[in-house]
């Protein structure tokens, strides 16, 4: 297996949205809406697998083929909403303005939300880079401690769930403006 290539990405805003991952850029910006301040940066990782083909006298490789690849982001979640529980995980949201309650339901629910994922870093120029999932699914579930001392951060650890008709990447893209 081969080593996993990581871009530590540092400090950023993280969108989350429900559009169709071929939208044109317009549509995505209206779709995304930001969950959330993020506390100790973001990892984007990709790791491919690849077999070898050996053969004759020696044994030797012939030949390497990708056989696999994963995309996963990682970060933490530093301030709580109690829809954005409902948004990242297999749970039910409801509001009730009148009495004045948010509630969230979590068990018993098999379906976890596939968002179109943003990540958005500033460079000290100014300048944007982009990381978009286009299919990002929360795999982590979350743990929230009320400390007194510290602060909860939700750890998120997004799968990216390939999209088969896009023909120029389909898990992530990674846009840097110069």
């Amino acid at each position: 297996m081969a080593e996993a290539n990581k871009i530590l990405l540092g400090s950023g805003d993280l969108y989350i949205g429900q559009v169709d991952p071929n939208a044109s850029e317009t549509e995505i910006e209206k779709a995304l809406v930001k969950i959330g301040e993020i506390s100790g940066g973001a990892t984007l990782t990709y790791e491919p697998e690849f077999e070898e083909v050996r053969g004759g006298a020696q044994n030797a490789v012939l030949a390497v083929f990708k056989t696999s690849e994963s995309v996963t982001f990682t970060t933490g979640l530093i301030t709580f909403d109690v829809e954005n529980i409902a948004k990242l995980n297999a749970a039910h949201y409801s509001e009730d303005t009148t009495a004045g309650k948010r509630r969230v339901g979590i068990g018993g629910l098999r379906d976890v939300p596939v968002n179109y994922l943003r990540f958005v870093h500033t460079k000290p120029d100014g300048k944007r880079v982009m990381v978009n999932i286009f299919k990002a699914q929360n795999q982590n579930g979350f743990e929230l401690s009320f400390d007194p001392e510290e602060a909860t951060v939700m750890d998120l650890e997004f799968i990216a769930l390939a999209v088969p008709n896009k023909t120029d990447g389909n898990l992530v893209e990674i846009v840097e403006e110069i």
